[in-house]
């Protein structure tokens, strides 16, 4: 057991290492760090209220010292809503992932463990999701389900699981015949304890860099749901909402859609690099020489 936990800790090292060598992941951590502080503590950050503090007389004025983003088609301050919208996208991107991961992590463990008619059934299911054009079928259900923030999640955690089931069952399928899981059989522990004992641990790292690279993606989706007036409802403000809003001064008034648009670059780039530094440390045919 000791020679287990030393060689667990001098792979987390190794991997520690590799990721703290790559300076563009950790620029993108950074990042992501600044970006939940802001949302964490956005009532105390931004100098306005998103939706009551109106500026008579401001309707579409441009940037300045004291308002760093200007003012939007309403004279409300740009910079505040665009840091309580940092929230909705954090929040829309974490929380949709969360429930995708749930639900594709269970299902490909299953599919992967049991084989049969079992990988059979639940396969047609991933390749029947994955078949549709994920925002038609964002569009469809928004739309029959009605716009809000938690419908948004729901929708959005519950159309992407496929694929981290499609990555977990391929995983599971050269997990389950090596040795110590036929070893837990012998042993006499039953299927689900095998699964969340010995399959699921030995998948995590690559479903933890799967929804780090998925994070960004979400967050277009849900800035494209708002954008289309299916995601969040006004006056909440999130980055789609405020790029629709923009979209209609885009002449007059450019920074409106100028900004929330550099937003979402910015935060999807910052998390795909995030992705890309986890799975290049964490990646088991990385080595050190």
């Amino acid at each position: 057991m000791a020679s287990v936990s030393t060689s667990s800790k001098s792979n987390n090292s190794r991997a520690l290492k590799r990721f703290m060598a790559n300076k563009i992941a950790i620029a993108g951590a950074i990042v992501v760090f600044l970006l939940v502080i802001i949302a964490i503590f956005a009532p105390w950050i931004a100098p306005y209220h998103p939706t009551d503090e109106i500026f008579r007389g401001m309707r579409g004025v441009p940037p300045s010292t004291q308002h760093p983003m200007g003012f939007d088609h309403l004279s409300r301050d740009l910079l505040s809503r665009i840091i309580f919208g940092s929230r909705i996208a954090l929040i829309v991107g974490i929380a949709s992932s969360a429930i995708a991961v749930v639900i594709g992590v269970t299902i490909g463990a299953a599919a992967g463990y049991f084989g049969g008619k079992v990988d059979e059934f639940l396969s047609l299911i991933m390749d029947t999701l994955m078949a549709f054009p994920l925002i038609a079928l964002l569009i469809v259900l928004a739309s029959v389900i009605g716009p809000s923030l938690v419908t948004t999640i729901l929708v959005i955690g519950g159309t992407v699981w496929a694929r981290y089931a499609r990555v977990v069952r391929a995983e599971v399928m050269s997990l389950r015949e090596r040795d110590y899981i036929t070893a837990a059989k012998a042993l006499g522990a039953n299927d689900g304890r095998v699964i969340l004992k010995h399959v699921i641990p030995n998948v995590l790292s690559s479903v933890i860099v799967l929804a780090s690279l998925q994070i960004g993606g979400i967050i277009i989706l849900e800035s494209a749901l708002s954008f289309l007036g299916l995601g969040v409802r006004p006056p909440t403000p999130s980055w789609g909402g405020i790029l629709a809003d923009g979209r209609a001064f885009i002449l007059r008034y450019p920074h409106i859609a100028i900004f929330p648009g550099i937003m979402i670059v910015i935060t999807v780039l910052a998390f795909n690099f995030l992705g890309d530094g986890l799975r290049d440390a964490l990646d088991p045919h990385e080595r050190d020489y």
